[in-house]
């Protein structure tokens, strides 16, 4: 266990965890912006008092920044060992609850490759990092668990290869939902399988945030079917930096 490692397990433990983040992100600018500007993005796009699910909570990032910005928040985290600073950071707000569960094409059990940096971790045996440990978990699907909290306004999909998967166990559209992408011969196609299966559900229109950023790309939303059409031409010459993001779908009001 490094010294870091070491250091937020003992603040953890002694329920220091809060303030030492606290004191972390305002001596680190770059970190407070980037929290600022996805609550700035949340703002815009979901309402208050809004139930959202965070499926591949991690830490707890986006958690945390849904309920600043007023959300209900259902998360879906698997990875035992990310789970005490998950609690550290969220368990203590009314309007938070966590499933220790991934989410899936089916309801199964399966395994979880924990890797060395945690947000790698993923269902996925062949997704990149190096693997440190693997965990029996529990695997539930979209459509279940709507049924048990309700349909979300807006649900985050961060799951490192999983998008396919997780977005097969849901047969219903959501009002709002984003999901990772990576412009790599390897995950061209799964996106394109992505956009396909949630063009089944109707009428929506995406946007795409780059490479960690919480800004949207495009001024204009783009019809589903023309945006998956010209998928991944037009981002590729786009996009700047990094060429991975999140691609946002926003299904309209029937």
């Amino acid at each position: 266990m490094s010294t870091a490692q070491a250091f937020k397990k003992l603040a953890i433990e002694t329920n220091l965890y809060l303030p030492v983040r606290w004191l972390k992100r305002r001596l680190d600018s770059g970190e407070l912006e980037a929290h600022l500007e996805l609550m700035r993005l949340y703002r815009s796009l979901i309402a208050e008092d809004s139930l959202c699910f965070d499926v591949g909570a991690n830490i707890g990032a986006v958690s945390e920044a849904l309920l600043k910005v007023g959300a209900r928040v259902i998360a879906f985290e698997p990875n035992p060992t990310v789970l005490p600073e998950l609690q550290a950071r969220c368990g203590r707000h009314k309007n938070w609850s966590l499933v220790p569960a991934a989410i899936g094409n089916q309801a199964d059990i399966a395994t979880l490759y924990e890797r060395k940096l945690c947000g790698q971790s993923s269902l996925g045996a062949d997704w990149e990092g190096e693997v440190i440990a693997t965990h029996n978990v529990p695997v539930i699907t979209l459509d279940a668990a709507i049924r048990r909290f309700g349909a979300p306004a807006y649900c985050k999909i961060d799951v490192e290869g999983y998008e396919l998967q997780v977005l097969e166990g849901l047969t219903q559209p959501i009002s709002l939902l984003s999901f990772e992408f990576h412009l790599t011969p390897r995950d061209i196609e799964k996106t394109i399988a992505c956009l396909k299966h949630l063009q089944s559900f109707g009428p929506a229109r995406v946007n795409v945030t780059s490479a960690e950023r919480s800004t949207l790309h495009f001024k204009e939303w783009v019809v589903l079917a023309d945006f998956t059409a010209q998928f991944p031409q037009q981002l590729e010459k786009s996009l700047l930096g990094k060429p991975y993001g999140d691609l946002w779908v926003h299904f309209e009001a029937s």
